[in-house]
């Protein structure tokens, strides 16, 4: 399947969790903060997203410094 996260398509395995596209991405779930279609995914429940064909994701990460 195909996911589009921050405008860019990613092909996933089908039923794979938002957790498996920060995998695929390199991304940690520790440091990111993420929207699918529209809707924020608190962070405990991450693991238990199941993503579709088509879905739209909006990961923010987190950046710390001065």
């Amino acid at each position: 399947m195909i996911v589009v996260a921050n405008g860019d398509p990613v092909e996933l395995a089908d039923g794979a969790a938002l957790t498996d596209l920060f995998e695929r991405l390199g991304v940690g779930a520790k440091w990111v903060v993420a929207e699918v279609n529209g809707e924020a995914v608190p962070r405990k429940d991450m693991p238990a997203v199941r993503l579709c064909d088509g879905d739209r994701v909006e990961l923010v990460r987190a950046v710390a410094g001065g």
